[in-house]
């Protein structure tokens, strides 16, 4: 008898995914976010505007992590 993989189950036909944010200031437009789903696999990521918004540029941008979620 195999298996099948939760995710492949035809028989759930509903899932709840939540992702919880915890994001802290480091200057007005540098903000690093933790993410993690369901208190486990944190992941920490570092957001900054460019020069011409205020920013430092030391970081990508808010749009550019929206762009690469909607490439994946």
């Amino acid at each position: 008898m195999t298996t099948v993989p939760q995710g492949l189950d035809p028989n759930i036909q509903t899932r709840e995914i939540v992702f919880d944010a915890d994001v802290n200031l480091v200057t007005p437009f540098l903000k690093l976010a933790t993410v993690s789903r369901g208190g486990t696999g944190h992941m920490t990521f570092a957001s900054d505007e460019g020069p011409n918004l205020g920013g430092l540029g030391s970081a990508p941008t808010p749009l550019m992590y929206f762009s690469a979620a909607l490439a994946f």
